[in-house]
């Protein structure tokens, strides 16, 4: 499992190998534990990966940028 704090969220991501052996990913956006529950989001990643490390990269961009997307949309409006 890998953890980066972005804002008010969290972004979690968790790796599968699958039995073909390639990898899955799926990345978790939540609060932060001091932002309040306010949002849950899972997205899955549908994509199959040959290493676990692209998985993971591949995720946490997702992540980064779902977490970006959802601060940005709580941002006061100007005036």
């Amino acid at each position: 499992m890998h953890r980066r704090i972005v804002g008010l969220y969290s972004v979690e991501v968790r790796t599968l190998k699958s039995a073909g052996g390639t990898w899955k990913s799926a990345y978790i956006v939540e609060p932060a534990a001091h932002a309040g529950p306010r949002d849950f989001v899972m997205i899955s990643l549908l994509e199959e990966f040959v290493d676990e490390r692209a998985a993971v990269d591949a995720a946490m961009d997702r992540g980064v940028k779902h977490a970006d997307w959802l601060e940005n949309s709580r941002a006061p409006i100007p005036g």
